[in-house]
């Protein structure tokens, strides 16, 4: 954005607020909070108006908006604006959001009955000009143009909400040919369909400025009518003579209105941080917090944080070991906050900068120590090992399971009850984009975290939030009917996978180079054959490049347009691979390129220099159905589709010579969840009598006896069965299968037609979800879908589409927590020394002795299949072998 050179020392920023907010409405897409409110409106209007404010930096600010549906012009001419839309259901709520974010940003509002917002801004920008003020007006209406002077310009936005260009006198000059008050005559000429301004039939915008280039106003022109050289011009330009002048009434703006409100009472001030941070966490805006905190920690305020009332106790967090060793029973029988800072985001390498503290009925004590020499240390680990080792002892922490596997690192185990609020937050909220501290405290305690304090002083603050967040949590756990997902599924299981990361998984070395290898050469080969299909070499990692070859050289069909060209994404290239044998060529490619790259020397790079393994991060808190996911390395994910990826498997091995890998899964879980929840007869009959429930399906929907059922029937209900479960339209499933949406419609129709069950549960679950809100699963946790509001119809239907397959998915993921959980303890009173080293989806990988096979096999099986009471039965199979690739059957 051009900056705007100062032209007086006092500088004003006039916003037509009405303008901003339609602009920001038709240019994002329908964002909602957690309350299903449309807030894209509002969101995009906020973000033009900080990025004007932090580009131009005015001493003054006045948003005008229009008050009401009529002005002063109605009563000139009735119809004015007549043909406008009404404002849109969901706009139309927004304008009370923004003016509540406004309040909070101390900015002046004026609106006025019978008056416009353009009335408003012109009268404003008047007053300006006699102070020689410089003057500039935030628009996308093209009215305000007839406002420009010497120092006044008009920033007007254009396509989306980042597109803007400036207009001052030269500019208008230059498009126009005219002057800005020359443009109301242009207006009254031609008229103006949004607005409902007549102007003259028959005149368009080119005879317009060609007329007032010539006669210099609509006036003029008039008492000079008959030098108009063209007949037909000439007579309309008679009759409509009166209607053109109360055109030119209508569009002009009046800068002579009474205000209530004069410019040195609009002075540009700081924002009321704490009010504004309060709306935009009830609006979900949290990249604007985000932007709010950090103007915050650079402000040169002296009393920002007294004005924010943060609630620290006291400014010196130095209390003496001794000290806290002194307070250990006290500590231990009111429970305690602990705060670390790290010196890596990876936690298996990081060290601890800095820790805190907090405890007491009033957060009245602390400790915070940071860059501690290594005698400080050890006494700190002397302390923590005392009061974290003790099972009677009860912990808050932000992220426990971080602070399990650091600390493991210093020899110090937590045995203490923990209480983890972090966990805690993202079940009472599990659609959040993070759970970091600070957006968290924001969220329960309306007490936002200013960045870029020193480590010991931030341990310190960061530990009586904590302390603040325990002792409110749990009651909003309560409320919601999620104290026992959170006290017996999900808390237990924050030490189980601490001790998956800790072990981790073997790797074999020399398998990994002969994989690496191998796949280099099938990339070689892959590389020549699609050069030589192209007729040439080229960059086949370029998507400009490759976009080039297949729509510009081989002439394949363009399906789906980009901003930098046509696409040549996964989804465009399998529509497009019937057509051309290069597409199937370049897809094994990339499929090939990303085993090698992400997964071949991903792993290699991941591999713990002493351990050989790679530890894995088990992420508990990131999806919204409450399966579990991994990072560093992405271990769910490998690419199965091909037989390379598959293979890859191999590469996984157990950690000693006498040991052996087994793997047991869920078969069919969701569908068996699906039984459940549906209680349809046919379904559930199928797993009671442990039918292969595709076949089944394929029997009963294309109307054949189960042994008459062909591969590709079986093929198609498999297809139909796991699309029921995701809520797949005809479209998707036509695209699956490659067959018409016909076919796919009538396969999902005949499926409900014998399901009935089904289809009731799938009915009655949207028309739920749409009565609360949220959905829940069979252990109650919630998924709140805004979605399901949306006036735009995609929008809704992937909500709908949510509704029906999260109760499923999500109840599938509760019950292998639940498995993972007594799994764990049963192990552990066993005596057996299986660990538990993965969790891939809707399987356990174990690594164990040769010699404890069975009874670990048997063991962990009667665990999976008692999890959770269906009135289907659980199914478990298992494998094991001497990788994770060739495994047989047990």
């Amino acid at each position: 954005m051009v900056k705007v050179t100062k032209l007086t020392d006092e500088k004003l920023l006039l916003v037509d607020g009405n303008s901003l907010l339609h602009r920001a409405f038709y240019a994002l897409p329908p964002l909602t909070n957690r309350q299903g409110m449309v807030t894209n409106a509002a969101y995009g209007f906020t973000n033009m108006l900080l990025k004007a404010l932090a580009d131009y930096q005015p001493n003054y600010l006045v948003i005008a908006f229009d008050k009401g549906r009529t002005s002063f012009r109605h009563e000139l001419f009735q119809a004015y604006k007549g043909t406008r839309k009404a404002t849109p259901e969901d706009l139309r709520p927004q304008f009370g959001m923004v003016k509540r974010i406004l309040r909070a940003m101390r900015i002046p509002v004026c609106e006025l009955d019978g008056f416009e917002a353009d009335d408003i801004i012109g009268t404003l920008s008047t007053q300006a000009e006699a102070k020689g003020w410089a003057t500039l007006i935030l628009t996308g209406d093209q009215d305000m143009l007839q406002l420009v002077a010497q120092d006044t310009k008009v920033i007007l936005t254009r396509k989306g909400i980042s597109d803007i260009v400036e207009m001052g006198l030269a500019e208008i000059n230059k498009k126009f040919g005219l002057s800005p008050k020359q443009l109301i005559d242009i207006k009254a000429l031609m008229g103006d369909s949004s607005d409902n301004i007549p102007g003259v039939p028959g005149v368009g915008e080119k005879t317009a400025v060609k007329l007032i280039q010539e006669y210099g106003t609509l006036e003029a022109l008039i008492e000079k009518l008959d030098q108009v050289p063209s007949a037909k011009l000439r007579e309309s330009l008679k009759q409509y003579r009166e209607q053109a002048l109360l055109s030119k009434e209508l569009a002009t703006i009046n800068r002579q209105v009474e205000l209530p409100l004069t410019l040195s009472q609009c002075p540009y001030q700081k924002p009321d941080y704490q009010e504004l941070l309060q709306v935009f966490q009830e609006l979900d805006f949290r990249t604007l917090i985000k932007t709010v905190l950090e103007e915050i920690r650079d402000s040169s305020q002296a009393d920002i944080h007294s004005s924010l009332n943060l609630g620290f106790s006291k400014d010196d967090y130095s209390l003496s070991i001794e000290e806290i060793k002194c307070s250990i029973q006290a500590m231990k029988k009111e429970g305690f906050a602990l705060s670390l800072f790290l010196s890596e985001a990876n936690y298996l390498r990081a060290c601890v900068t800095a820790l805190g503290l907090a405890w007491g009925e009033n957060n009245s004590s602390g400790l915070a120590i940071g860059e501690m020499a290594p005698g400080e240390q050890e006494h700190c680990w002397q302390v923590l090992r005392l009061i974290l080792g003790e099972a009677e002892s009860k912990v808050f922490i932000h992220d426990a399971k971080e602070a399990v596997v650091v600390l493991r690192r210093f020899g110090i185990e937590i045995k203490a009850q923990l209480f983890d609020t972090k966990l805690a937050a993202y079940l009472l909220n599990p659609s959040a984009p993070n759970y970091e501290l600070s957006g968290v405290s924001l969220e329960h305690l309306d007490k936002p975290i200013i960045p870029g304090e020193k480590p010991a002083k931030m341990a310190a603050g960061n530990a009586e939030v904590v302390l603040s967040l325990a002792r409110i949590l749990p009651e909003k756990l309560e409320r919601d009917g999620l104290t026992s997902l959170y006290y017996q599924v999900e808390l237990p299981l924050i030490n189980i996978l601490a001790d998956m990361e800790w072990v981790g998984v073997t790797l074999d070395p020399e398998q990994l180079e002969i994989m690496g290898k191998e796949l280099g050469e099938n990339l070689e080969r892959l590389t020549g054959e699609i050069f030589s299909l192209a007729g040439e070499e080229f960059n086949i990692n370029s998507p400009k490049q490759l976009s080039a070859i297949l729509f510009e050289k081989l002439g394949l069909p363009a399906i789906k347009k980009t901003k930098t060209g046509y696409s040549t994404n996964a989804e465009v290239l399998e529509e497009l691979a019937p057509h051309h044998q290069i597409v199937a060529k370049i897809l094994e490619y990339r499929g090939l390129m990303k085993l090698k790259s992400s997964y071949v020397e991903g792993l290699q790079q991941l591999m713990h220099p002493v351990t050989g393994k790679v530890h894995t991060t088990f992420n508990q808190m990131v999806t919204a159905t409450g399966r579990l996911s991994s990072t560093e390395p992405n271990l769910q994910n490998i690419p199965i589709r091909l037989e390379l990826g598959r293979r890859l498997r191999k590469v996984f091995i157990p950690s000693a010579k006498d040991h052996i890998l087994l793997a047991t899964d869920y078969s069919q879980i969701e569908l068996r969840v699906l039984a459940h929840i549906s209680a349809d007869p046919n379904l559930m009959d199928a797993f009671k009598l442990d039918q292969d429930i595709h076949t089944r399906t394929a029997a009963e929907v294309f109307g054949v006896p189960m042994d008459k059922v062909s591969p590709e029937m079986r093929r198609r209900a498999k297809a139909v069965n796991f699309g029921i479960v995701y809520g797949i339209s005809d479209y998707g499933l036509a695209r699956d299968l490659g067959i018409t949406r016909k076919e796919a419609k009538d396969y999902i129709d005949n499926y409900l037609g014998r399901y009935q069950g089904v289809k009731r549960y799938l009915d009655k679950v949207v028309e739920k979800a749409k009565a609360n809100g949220y959905v829940t699963t069979l252990l109650n946790r919630r998924r709140y879908l805004p979605d399901l509001f949306s006036s735009n119809f995609s929008v809704r239907r992937f909500g709908e589409r949510t509704a029906m397959n999260t109760p499923i998915q999500g109840s599938a993921a509760d019950i292998i927590k639940i498995a993972m959980v007594k799994v764990n303890r049963a192990l552990k009173e066993s005596g057996l020394k299986a660990k538990m080293i993965l969790q891939v989806h809707d399987e356990l990988i174990f690594d164990l002795p040769f010699v404890e096979l069975e009874k670990t096999a048997d063991l962990v099986k009667e665990c999976m299949e008692s999890a959770y009471s269906l009135i289907v039965p659980l199914k478990v199979e298992r494998k094991a072998g001497f990788n994770w690739y060739d495994m047989n059957p047990i």
